[in-house]
């Protein structure tokens, strides 16, 4: 079997491409939850999670961070193979995580600068 993707020969049996790791058949699922959760695009999942736990203020910086990373990652992925899914779950975690860690990481700034200003 040739790799959609690269061209690449690979053998019939292969799940992915030896080349460049494209996915050479569809990946079918049999459950609903499966269509909602995107557990195979581990990336996506991971961003949306932390993106959610960025709420939290005392860790909410690194994790919206680590969300917003994850997040590009995991959409990457869904636009190279489309039936991993997941394409929700990574833009909660570039824009929920990246919103609060910006937003944290503003806040941090502006205490460390209170500080500094009410030391003179």
């Amino acid at each position: 079997m040739y790799c959609p993707k690269c061209g690449a020969q690979n053998n019939d049996k292969d799940l992915k491409c030896a080349q460049c790791g494209q996915f050479l058949h569809c990946v079918q699922t049999e459950d609903a939850f499966s269509s909602l959760v995107p557990y195979r695009n581990a990336p996506a999942l991971i961003a949306y999670y932390l993106a959610i736990f960025s709420l939290i203020p005392c860790i909410g910086l690194f994790l919206g961070i680590a969300a917003f990373f994850l997040g590009l990652k995991g959409l990457k992925i869904s636009k190279a193979t489309p039936e991993l899914k997941g394409k929700v779950h990574a833009w909660v975690g570039i824009l929920l995580g990246g919103f609060f860690g910006l937003l944290y990481l503003i806040l941090t700034v502006l205490f460390f600068v209170a500080v500094a200003a009410a030391r003179k």
